[in-house]
């Protein structure tokens, strides 16, 4: 079975928007159609981007909702081993979660940050956007 990482704003979109691909993703990896690892400190992240005053005013996700998503990735995604991160990339946080991706036996790091898609792959993780992603589990 696949093991992929969803960058932190892939999860944090998931939960903004019920129609788009990041979405999508979620439902798979509830299906079982994969394995949905995180690294350290990601929920940690996800929880508080969700709770910046900036993001509340734009999306008004129930209180309910953003506990039961958090609840669910602390229960069921796989954690990531600490690993150094390989001075691949612009920024040191990127850097982190390729090593733990990477140390983990991660097939994919899916994401949207440009810095991350240009890298393309590192060793043997793939990085690629959402969509995809989704061709992928879906030919």
């Amino acid at each position: 079975m696949l093991r992929v990482v969803l960058d932190t704003n892939q999860l944090v979109s998931s939960l903004l928007s019920t129609q788009g691909p990041q979405r999508s993703l979620i439902d798979a990896w509830r299906r079982g159609e994969y394995l949905l690892l995180v690294g350290p400190g990601q929920i940690d992240e996800v929880a508080e981007v969700l709770a910046r005053p900036k993001i509340k005013k734009k999306y008004p996700i129930p209180p309910g909702d953003r506990d039961a998503f958090l609840h669910l990735l602390r229960q069921d995604a796989l954690p990531l081993p600490q690993a150094p991160g390989p001075g691949s990339c612009r920024d040191p946080d990127d850097d982190h979660l390729l090593a733990c991706a990477e140390a983990g036996g991660t097939d994919h790091l899916v994401t949207g940050d440009a810095d991350l898609l240009a890298i393309g792959h590192y060793r043997n993780l793939t990085i690629i956007s959402a969509r995809e992603f989704l061709t992928i589990l879906s030919p």
